[in-house]
């Protein structure tokens, strides 16, 4: 059975190319398109499809050209007309019978009994296959098809040429299908195309898609049906070459590893890697044999290396010296096995990916261990400290030489450096290889190694319950096989990987287990892990405790550090210090920080590359929270995603998410919760899920939306929210902002006052959640706060973090305004509003609270702060505290802004002053100096509305007159001046 697609898959553009192209010939038009493509690409397939719509009323002439033997002259041009002459008699148009001399050339049997048996010139032939062409397509329109121009004679080529440049205005379309390869067709190809004398078409190998709609209909499925083994081998191995799909699919049913049990009904039955199409395999060695013997085995050599490989790399492999190896790789181009990798120097690539299966299925296994091993030997021997690829290349080496403790222990050495350098998801794939050849009774201090540090990279990959199934299925060879210290290392790191992830009973389960181990008789080295994971237990895992003292956590922690740094265990080190950096934050930032410069200065020394990214992370973090600016914390983010670190991602996006949220970024916010949500579920992140639906009831709080904020908090409650860490920031950020958005000001000062009074028992974390700013100015307004509580509030440092500072700076205005200090109270408000720049909602709703107590007390310009809340309110929905701004403009006498229809159209500007939709109109009109009756006709009012609303214009703009109102008027509203 040889399958083959009834149709042209993935080249729906290029075929729709060359479907336009036919009509213009029939047209008079007359076109010419050049299919350029590797071989395998479906070069011929695709112009014959396209010819189809011409072969039933138009004449279709085809000829090819052929790389066996020496290039026959004029051979596709003569195979085109030999096609016609097949179809009719010779050619019997009086306007052709002087070019019959010229076209036997061609077609022998077109030969006039007397006269020259040759055209007199190249360019008369062209002329006279030209003019035949238009002929023939006179009525309907011809096609020639001009197959493998790059193994064309010189002459068709020339001819082909005069085609190209003549076919305009005529009866033809000319399809020429090549190779990539340097040579005149090629150039003239693109040349024709800078003439616009013709068409390119590139065919680029399939899309991953491509390749499965193909494979599909091969074999009569659709892509759901088609088998997942089959999909993941063509993917791999077929570099999207629609003609390799083809042979591997055949290959696989010639060979029995994929039949057909009935319609639609394909299933893998053997192995499908020893599938390589005989073809395929057929052509690779009869080109590997014309190299020689010498290159042949330095080209099996190269394909040991893998389908990349530098001529340097197989210099030190093979011995052969530079200008042999040149010579070998030169002929191997030429063979079209391996092609330079344009712009990296040295590099080759095989073609196909099958080519390298090809060349090593022919070698006996004897012959290709020995091969392995003296390329493994020679490398080593060459370059005594490998790096990462290089030593995922020897353990591969090693491998195919059958020495697999070797191979494991070099794929151990290669994941321990990937993990150090951050590259975790790689790290994690090593590691796993490594587990397979390493044995525990023969290595177990390798062995656990390879355990300790699988799990970190796999909980950092995101794989966080594989990791916790790899330690429940290691940890009955660990009790069995290791040795108490080891086997405490290991509860140690499995401790770990359960605080990562928040999952605090099992890591406190492991640590008793450690302890239980080690007993009280242990060295610096065995105690230190589980100190400090001990430590991060009874600080994050005990929240639930009210009145917890950290301080014997932290004392325990701090001299955990000390001796890991002394006796030389960074990582550890750099986990103790990230939970120090955690109980500094109260202290202040600076300390904090300090702690994570600590963590990158280790990281650097030792080659950390993740514990670099977390620090980065951590001191990005603090750093958004000083200024505002998430711009840090995007870059870190983005070096976690390079680095495969997706637990780490996850924590930067949620925090990421958050920053959103306190910028009013609601659909951006929107948008990285609902990504970040459904992936933690997934992963089974528990704490960093719980804190998702937190920023998820924030973002509903802010927008004034209760209902939703408790549905989320509802999640949060059920994944055991309850009491978490989290808890001030549903306080503070969730319920006390509710509240306040709806005007309940008792309900807020309860939430602010609990959050605070949970800060008070529980080591504190957050300091966002109102006790170091919003409590302030809600105190403050209600008359419930002295100059020196905020003071000694402000003094601290989570006061200084800018979400805090704009409420202390409103807060101080209040109390400033109160003591009739009435333009440092102004100043203050200003401050406020610098600092609150990038948090829209904290701005305005901070302006609404320091005007209740400046309308009191008499300073600053309340109304105009009054009119811009309002507005802002307003525009997102938030009825409550809108009509509380409206309420407090009439309470204080000042005209409130006019909710009627075309409010919009009113400039924002213009907006602050309380000017309603109709006053605007009216200004409009001032700005053109009209007069009352003026204004009056044109907007169908009396001349005595006109006039109040005048008169009302001025008072809203502080004009002393109506000229002084028409010049604000010019300046603000007139139609030729974009408005503020």
């Amino acid at each position: 059975m040889h399958t083959h697609s009834p149709t042209v898959i993935g080249r729906t553009g290029e075929l729709r190319e060359l479907d336009t192209a036919v009509p213009q010939g029939r047209d008079h038009q007359g076109a010419v398109v050049f299919v350029v493509g590797d071989p395998g690409m479906g070069k011929s397939r695709l112009v014959n499809q396209a010819a189809e719509q011409v072969r039933s009323h138009g004449v279709v002439l085809q000829g090819r050209c052929s790389s066996i033997g020496a290039p026959i002259t004029l051979r596709p041009l003569a195979e085109a007309l030999l096609s016609l002459d097949r179809a009719s008699a010779a050619p019997q148009n009086p306007e052709l019978r002087p070019y019959r001399t010229a076209l036997s050339a061609l077609v022998p049997q077109w030969r006039e009994r007397t006269g020259p048996s040759r055209p007199e010139s190249l360019i008369v032939l062209a002329e006279a296959v030209l003019r035949l062409l238009a002929a023939a397509g006179r009525d309907q329109g011809c096609l020639l098809i001009l197959e493998d121009l790059h193994d064309a004679d010189p002459e068709s080529i020339a001819v082909t040429e005069y085609l190209v440049d003549n076919l305009r205005g005529l009866p033809v379309t000319l399809f020429v299908t090549l190779r990539p390869n340097d040579g005149p067709a090629l150039d003239l190809a693109y040349q024709s195309r800078g003439r616009k004398a013709g068409h390119v078409i590139e065919l680029r190998p399939l899309t991953a898609d491509g390749v499965t709609h193909l494979a599909a209909s091969c074999l009569g499925i659709s892509v759901d049906e088609l088998p997942a083994p089959v999909a993941r081998r063509l993917l791999h191995d077929a570099d999207g070459t629609p003609l390799i799909v083809e042979e591997l699919l055949n290959g696989m049913i010639a060979t029995g590893a994929l039949q057909q049990f009935g319609a639609g009904d394909w299933r893998v039955v053997r192995d499908l890697d020893a599938t390589v199409p005989v073809t395929l395999t057929r052509s690779v060695l009869t080109r590997a044999d014309s190299l020689g013997p010498q290159g042949k085995r330095a080209l099996n050599t190269a394909a040991l290396l893998g389908r990349h490989f530098s001529s340097p790399l197989l210099q030190t492999v093979t011995g052969l010296d530079n200008p042999s190896l040149h010579i070998h790789l030169r002929s191997a181009v030429d063979a079209q096995l391996i092609l330079p990798e344009h712009g990296h120097g040295d590099a080759y690539v095989f073609k196909h990916a099958l080519t390298v299966e090809a060349l090593l299925t022919q070698l006996l296994p004897g012959e290709r261990a020995q091969l392995a091993r003296s390329a493994a030997e020679a490398l080593e021997k060459a370059e005594a400290d490998l790096p990462g690829k290089r030593l995922e290349l020897a353990a591969g080496l090693w491998h195919a030489a059958g020495e697999l403790h070797r191979a494991g222990l070099l794929l151990a050495e290669a994941g321990h450096l990937a993990l150090r350098e951050g590259l975790v998801a790689n790290a994690a794939h090593l590691l796993e290889r490594s587990l397979e050849f390493i044995e525990p009774h023969c290595d177990q201090n390798t062995w656990a190694d390879c355990v300790e540090s699988l799990l970190n990279a796999l909980v950092e990959s995101g794989a966080i319950e594989r990791a916790f199934e790899f330690a429940r299925s290691v940890a009955e060879t660990a009790l069995m096989k290791l040795d108490d210290a080891r086997r405490a290392n290991l509860h140690a790191q499995l401790a770990w990987t359960a605080v990562m992830v928040g999952r605090w009973p099992e890591a406190a389960e492991r640590v008793a287990a450690a302890r239980s181990v080690l007993g009280s008789d242990c060295t610096p080295e065995q105690r230190v892990p589980v100190d400090v994971v001990d430590g991060f237990v009874q600080v994050r895992g005990g929240r639930k405790a009210p009145g917890l003292d950290t301080t014997q956590a932290e004392t325990l922690v701090r001299g955990a550090v000390e001796s890991a740094e002394r006796i030389g265990l960074p990582v550890i080190a750099c986990q103790g210090l990230q939970l120090l950096a955690l109980l500094a934050r109260p202290r202040g930032f600076d300390e904090a920080d300090a702690c994570l410069r600590r963590i990158l200065a280790i990281a650097d020394k030792h080659g950390l590359g993740l514990w670099r990214a977390r620090a980065l992370s951590r001191l990005a973090t603090n750093q958004g929270m000083v200024t505002g600016s998430p711009d840090q914390l995007e870059q870190v983010h983005r070096v976690f995603l390079q680095m495969g670190a997706i637990a780490s991602a996850y924590q930067a996006e949620s925090a990421l998410a958050m920053h959103a949220v306190l910028k009013g970024e609601s659909q951006r916010a929107e948008e990285t919760l609902s990504r970040c949500a459904s992936a933690l579920i997934r992963l089974g992140h528990t704490g960093d899920l719980q804190y998702v639906y937190v920023v998820q009831a924030t973002l509903a709080a802010h927008q004034g939306r209760p209902r939703d904020m408790e549905k989320h908090l509802a999640d949060y409650r059920d994944r055991g929210g309850e009491h978490s860490e989290y808890t001030p920031v549903v306080l503070g950020l969730c319920h006390a902002v509710s509240a306040l958005l709806d005007e309940d000001r008792p309900a807020a000062r309860d939430a602010m006052a609990a959050a605070r009074a949970w800060d008070l028992e529980h080591p504190a974390t957050y300091f966002l959640t109102g006790c170091y700013g919003l409590e302030l100015l809600v105190a403050a307004v209600s008359a419930d706060l002295d100059q020196d509580r905020l003071e000694a509030v402000a003094r601290k440092g989570p006061a200084r973090l800018r979400w805090n500072l704009q409420f202390v700076h409103f807060t101080r205005a209040v109390l400033l305004g109160g003591d009739s200090r009435n333009d440092e109270a102004a100043e203050a408000v200003q401050r406020a509003i610098l600092a609150s720049a990038p948090f829209p909602l904290a701005r305005h709703l901070g302006l609404r609270l320091v005007s209740e107590a400046a309308i009191t007390d008499g300073w600053g310009t309340p109304g105009l702060w009054l009119r811009t809340a309002e507005e802002y309110f307003h525009d997102a929905n938030i009825a409550p505290v809108a009509s509380a701004c409206r309420a407090l403009l009439r309470q204080a006498g000042m005209p409130a802004t006019q909710r009627r229809s075309g409010h919009g159209r009113v400039p924002e500007a213009l907006r602050r002053h309380g000017i309603t939709a109709r006053e605007y109109d009216v200004l409009v009109l001032l700005a053109r100096r009209y007069g009352n009756n003026e204004i009056a006709e044109r907007l169908f009012i009396s001349p005595r509305t006109a006039e109040k609303h005048v008169a009302s214009l001025m008072a809203k703009t502080d004009s002393p007159g109506r000229r002084a109102l028409c010049e604000f008027a010019h300046l603000t509203a007139s139609p030729d001046r974009k408005a503020d």
